[in-house]
Formats: structure tokens, C-alpha cells, sequence
């Protein structure tokens, strides 16, 4: 890649950290309460969603408009008089170096080549790179930013909605005991923007799990489900939750899932639930239900209390994040 190239990419991401300095700056002073709907758990952390929400808005008008520093074209149009080769290394470049990360008009660039020789590209990528820290063929790289070229081409596939990689992505994803948020989150959103594909794949895997307790990667494949179903609902999808509630070893993720999901069926088998482990419930698990069927419409007066201190909103557990569907946490 030319140096042209890398101050250009260097150039945008300054250009982005400043953006998101000053809209820091300029909602960082304000006190308010987070506003109804909001995920943020507390109101400096609503301030920075909205700064990084104001700072993609002003970072995708940089990248469309013209600019005298690129000869009068915009980013886009620089990154499309490229060859495909010089994108690849664009992309990879910017992955593991910018702040920033790639920008969408690189992203979108990509998709718009061949689609065969983008789909072989990616498919390389994503098969040879390193999924967990112990498989880096070098130790001294960092997995955390490696990683990122391959989340990089997810996204060029989500952009292509090129979702044919959703069978063997899923099945790299479930062969790891545990997996790293920052991986689970990048295959859940090739996952979920591949629904109809999708959907059988997650049904049969937790189908698959059930007797082992869903834990490790089967725990993220019921929230991948879940985040579908929310849009895509159906009597599959809630029937394979309710499954998952039955069978999963941490079942406040389950308990999650099928209150956003909002069947209000899940009420009655939560209740159940509570009924008949009232001297084992955890105290966690119980708060968790308890606000799942207020939510779900349910009502809770005649649950028996075995704590006796069901007065503060529910904790999400810590371990997960939950996408754009209203889930919060990390893994």
C-alpha cells in the first residue's frame, strides 16, 4: 500500500477522533436523567452514545462530500479509482491500525467490486485468521486488534448481504468453549442480518445443546435468536426459547431473550418456574423473572417474594452485550 494511501487513512482517522472529542466536549458538561428507552445505564453513559451516535453522522458526511486534499473527490470516490488489491490492504491496514476503525465508504467500496473475487478475499481472511489468542501465529501481536480484520469482513458481507459463510462461521464459533464479546458481537451481526438463513442453523444448534445446559457460544446462540425473532417472530423461534429457558444452566440470559422477544406466554412458565423453586431460586434469577413478566404484561402480585426485597429495577447479568434489540451487558 503507498504512503499516499496510509496519510490519507491516517488523516481521516485524526479527523474522526477530533469530531468525537468535540461532541464529547460539547454534551459532556450537561446533567439530566437518561431519557425513557434509553439502554444507558446511567446518564454519562447515554452522553456518550449520543456523542458517538453525532460523531458516525459527521464522519459519514466527511466521507460522501468532496475534498480539495483528494483532488476535489470525496473519500468514496477516492477509495473507488483504487484497484481491489489496494482496498484489501486498505482495509486491513485500517482494521488493525485506526482508531477509528474502516471507514464505511471503504466498506462500502469493497462490496461494490466482483463479487466472487470479494467473497474469495473475505472467505481467506475470515478462515485464516486467528479466532482465540492461543491460535495468533504470532505471540506478540495483539488478538484484540487482529481480530479486527475479520470483523472488517463481516461487515463487508453484511454490506454485500453476501450470507453464504453463515453455516461455517457459526460452526468455527461453536467449536471454542468460550469466546472473547468483541467475537461473539462481530458474529452476531452477520448472523442476525442473515435471518432467513439463519434461523434454522440457531434453531437446530440449540436443539443440539440442549443437553449439555447451553453454556459457552450456545449461550450467545439463543441471544442471536432472540434478536431475530424480535423482528421475525414465529412459533418456532418461541418455542425453541422456551426450550432454552428450560434447558440453559444460566437461564437469566433465557429470561432476557423472552422478555424482549415478548410472547407472553413465557409468563405462566416463569411463574411456574418460580413456584417450584422457592427455597433454590437465585436472588438474581428471581429480580430477572420478576421483571420479565412485569414486562411481558404479567402480574406478580401473586408471586411469594422468597427474598422479600423486590424493590429495585433488574440487573442485567454481567457477560453479555446485547445488540441494538435493548439488551446491555458484556462478555
Amino acid at each position: 500500500m503507498t504512503e499516499e494511501i496510509k496519510d490519507i487513512l491516517k488523516r481521516y482517522d485524526e479527523i474522526g477522533a477530533l469530531i468525537l472529542e468535540q461532541k464529547l466536549d460539547e454534551y459532556g458538561d450537561k446533567i439530566g436523567q437518561v431519557p425513557e428507552g434509553s439502554d444507558a445505564a446511567s446518564f454519562e453513559e447515554y452522553i456518550q452514545d449520543v456523542a458517538r451516535e453525532e460523531t458516525e453522522k459527521a464522519k459519514q458526511t466527511l466521507e460522501s462530500e468532496p475534498d480539495e486534499k483528494l483532488g476535489g473527490k470525496s473519500l468514496r470516490e477516492y477509495f473507488d479509482s483504487m484497484t481491489l488489491e489496494e482496498k484489501e490492504e486498505a482495509l486491513e491496514y485500517s482494521a488493525v491500525t485506526l482508531d477509528c476503525g474502516v471507514p464505511a465508504s471503504l466498506i462500502a467500496s469493497i462490496a461494490s467490486e466482483d463479487r466472487e473475487s470479494v467473497r474469495d478475499y473475505c472467505s481467506t481472511v475470515i478462515g485464516d485468521s486467528a479466532w482465540t489468542e492461543e491460535e495468533l501465529d504470532d505471540q506478540d501481536k495483539l488478538f484484540e486488534i487482529e481480530y479486527q480484520k475479520v470483523k472488517a469482513c463481516l461487515d463487508v458481507l453484511i454490506e454485500m448481504k453476501e450470507f453464504c459463510f453463515v453455516q461455517a462461521v457459526l460452526d468455527r464459533f461453536m467449536s471454542y468453549h468460550q469466546t472473547k464479546e468483541f467475537v461473539a458481537e462481530s458474529i452476531k451481526d452477520y448472523v442476525v442480518g442473515a435471518a432467513e438463513v439463519s434461523v434454522p442453523i440457531l434453531m437446530n444448534i440449540i436443539e443440539e445443546n440442549l443437553e449439555d445446559g447451553l453454556e459457552g457460544p450456545s449461550e450467545d446462540i439463543v441471544i442471536m435468536l432472540a434478536e431475530i425473532g424480535m423482528a421475525n417472530p414465529s412459533e418456532e423461534i418461541y418455542q425453541t426459547l422456551r426450550h432454552a429457558f428450560r434447558a440453559m444452566t444460566n437461564k437469566i440470559y433465557a429470561v432476557i431473550c423472552l422478555a424482549e422477544y415478548g410472547d407472553d406466554r413465557a409468563v405462566p412458565l416463569m411463574k411456574n418456574y418460580i413456584n417450584r423453586h422457592q427455597d433454590t431460586i437465585d436472588r438474581d434469577l428471581f429480580y430477572e423473572m420478576m421483571s420479565a413478566i412485569q414486562k411481558l404484561g404479567g402480574d406478580i402480585s401473586d408471586i411469594n417474594d422468597p427474598f422479600g426485597d423486590f424493590t429495585r429495577k433488574s440487573r442485567k447479568p454481567e457477560g453479555k452485550k446485547y445488540g441494538p434489540a435493548g439488551y446491555n451487558g458484556n462478555k
